[in-house]
């Protein structure tokens, strides 16, 4: 009884260090697709297990690994189920309205030369089990609008927070 109590103590208290170390990455991003929250090289953290416990929401910033073996780091827009479209800027999900904070100076600047930051396109029924994602610099950004819907299972981790330069 006591070898099996051992043994367990033993298990148990791996298993409890494991996660902590291997749940988080360090991801670097490459070009301005996520511009202004991220630029190219900015250093960011992905919690690799955020989603075991926490539903995905709309406005969080992912990192997503597609069929070439590429990770690409976007914004979640729409949610499985969620009806999309933008018109003359704006954001509708479900024919609501939907803001979006981190595009205020980008729409302001677009604004500024009577342009739309986001053309128009919709509306688009997000299948069961994926996600629709955008980058932020709407204008440069290779995203669900052009390679669609993105399956859940090739989400690999929630942006936590960015990293200081070196």
């Amino acid at each position: 009884m006591k070898t099996i109590y051992l043994l367990l103590s033993v298990i148990f208290a791996s298993l409890a260090s494991v996660p902590p170390e291997h749940s988080k990455s360090v991801f670097i991003s490459e070009g301005e697709s996520m511009a202004p929250t991220l630029k190219n090289n900015d250093r960011f953290l992905i919690d690799k297990t955020y989603y075991d416990s926490h539903p995905i929401q709309r406005g969080d910033v992912v990192v997503i690994q597609l069929a070439n073996n590429r990770q690409f780091v976007k914004r979640v827009i729409a949610l499985p189920g969620e009806t999309i479209e933008y018109k003359d800027d704006v954001l509708y999900i479900n024919k609501e309205a939907v803001d979006e904070p981190y595009l205020i100076t980008a729409k302001n600047e677009s604004q500024k030369e009577n342009l739309y930051l986001t053309e128009d396109f919709g509306p688009i029924t997000i299948p069961e089990e994926t996600i629709f994602v955008l980058g932020d610099n709407r204008q440069n950004s290779l995203d669900s609008r052009m390679i669609g819907p993105i399956p859940i299972d090739q989400i690999v981790g929630k942006m936590t927070n960015t990293l200081p330069a070196n």
